[in-house]
């Protein structure tokens, strides 16, 4: 009898729980701006090429935490976040958050290059300049970015830059961490 009442007592201790920490993610990602999917969905896997030409597909970060950053070198918000955003890979990366950078530019394969080396960038950028994968996760401004889960699934997007490695940023990639 008491394992029975050990049981139910866990059970409704956890049904508890999980809303609050559903909560908890509602909250963590307002405060970033982060805007929620009604329903969460995979991820549209793509494979492009950093300037190095090494290719590189979004299922090479399968059960990682992702920021995807949307960018271009014409984009004076974009080069204002760059130092935050390897601020917080540097800090978050060996806990399992990755970072991509995906450049936007057409034909301009050299000045990626060189922004990389301006803001020694150490997470991968690649480049996109048929503008497919922007096409496919719908990109209209920039900066834009993605919150993906370790199970592959949209948490959400944020348009407009961010100071990445922010307190508020902290708490929301360690909630992005725990979600499934």
């Amino acid at each position: 009898m008491n394992a029975i009442k050990y049981y139910l007592l866990t059970f409704i201790f956890l049904q508890i729980l999980i809303p609050i920490s559903v909560l908890g993610h509602e909250d963590s990602f307002a405060k970033m701006g982060v805007v929620s999917p009604k329903n969460e969905k995979i991820a549209p896997n793509f494979i492009l090429e950093t300037v190095t030409g090494e290719k590189i597909s979004l299922k090479d970060f399968k059960g990682k935490a992702v920021l995807i950053n949307f960018w271009a070198t014409w984009c004076q918000p974009c080069k204002n976040e760059l130092p935050s955003i390897q601020r917080i890979y540097e800090i978050l990366g060996s806990e399992g958050v990755e970072v991509i950078a995906i450049s936007i530019d057409r034909n301009k394969k050299e000045r990626v290059e060189q922004y990389i080396k301006n803001y020694n960038l150490t997470f991968p950028i690649l480049l996109d300049p048929s503008q497919k994968v922007r096409k496919d996760y719908f990109i209209l401004g920039l900066p834009t970015s993605y919150l993906i889960g370790s199970d592959g699934k949209l948490k959400g997007f944020i348009s407009g830059a961010r100071e990445w490695d922010s307190n508020d940023s902290k708490e929301m990639f360690s909630t992005l961490m725990r979600l499934q």
